[in-house]
């Protein structure tokens, strides 16, 4: 009785070793690191519309395929899949006797993500109500432009499935929504002011004056003009404080020194560096004298000054 015991136990053992499908024990996915959303299809929209066919097999490292469809605008996405096991999933083949859309030991999971920010928008697995069905759809609206994935995976490691992918999109309008204050900093503590200004008096920088005693009485002779004439007294270097032009086709020119500065009526002087530009003072005020020089403005607003010999 024993020996019969032992050959029973060994039969089955026998019987379950060799008979069965084989269950995969790798992950579904190629390569040590696979990256599969890496490298999704991008599914074309014409006239709003796309279809994509799909084939997925745990056992050949096709666990998953991912899918990307861009929006040229805001709308509405809608996304149908309808699932045909393979012969050798869970759902067992077309001669199982189940009709069309009822559920099946296997199951296609299903997934619609934000291709910006990676959010899950919509999701169809193992604890959701259509789990196990062979038909199912998402629909989401008022998305705004941009990509969205379509992820789709078998559940079980023994599955097998083809699965027909319809994409369809509506365009519309996208509210707009403003974020205010939530992006706006907050502003740093103000310095406080104190009731009375504590702040320095303001320097009054001494005006200095426009008119230099040359240091020799000898004047150069490019300064000199012949009609100068006048007398041995020294001389001054005064600057000009505004120029402009005479009908006569000379240049009229104040000249920033006048009776507090030693100056008069009637001295002669000349502009320094420019040819025929010989003059006589008058009008001369406290701080201004003017006069009239032959030279054209053009050469005389390029001066350095003028040279006034003193009595």
């Amino acid at each position: 009785m024993t020996r019969v015991l032992v050959l029973l136990v060994l039969a089955m053992t026998f019987g379950f070793g060799c008979g069965g499908a084989q269950v995969p024990t790798h992950s579904g996915y190629k390569g040590k690191k696979p990256r599969p959303w890496d490298k999704p299809k991008v599914l074309k929209l014409e006239k709003n519309a796309a279809k994509a066919d799909v084939d997925l097999d745990y056992a050949r490292f096709k666990r998953a395929r991912w899918l990307a469809v861009d929006l040229s605008g805001p709308g509405t996405l809608e996304v149908q899949i309808e699932v045909t096991p393979g012969s050798g999933g869970g759902g067992g083949g077309e001669d199982d006797g189940e009709g069309e859309g009822e559920e099946q030991d296997m199951d296609v999971g299903f997934e619609i993500l934000d291709g910006t920010s990676w959010n899950v928008l919509a999701r169809s697995n193992l604890e959701a109500d259509d789990a196990h069905e062979l038909k199912k759809q998402h629909r989401l609206t008022e998305l705004p432009e941009g990509r969205y994935f379509i992820h789709l995976y078998l559940q079980g490691r023994l599955d097998s499935a083809d699965i027909d992918v319809k994409v369809s999109f509506a365009r519309g309008e996208l509210a707009w929504k403003s974020d205010f204050p939530n992006q706006v900093a907050f502003v740093d503590s103000l310095a406080a002011i104190p009731p009375i200004d504590d702040a320095p008096a303001p320097v009054v920088a001494k005006k200095r004056t426009g008119v230099t005693r040359v240091t020799t009485d000898k004047v150069k002779d490019k300064d000199k003009d012949k009609d100068t004439g006048g007398g041995g007294g020294g001389a001054v270097m005064a600057e000009i404080s505004d120029i402009q032009t005479d009908a006569s086709g000379g240049t009229k020119i104040t000249i920033a020194g006048g009776t507090g500065d030693g100056l008069e009526n009637g001295l002669s002087g000349s502009v320094k560096g420019v040819r025929n530009s010989s003059f006589r003072l008058s009008g001369c005020g406290p701080s201004t004298c003017r006069a009239l020089v032959k030279a054209p403005a053009e050469d005389v607003r390029g001066a350095a000054g003028v040279i006034i010999k003193l009595k």
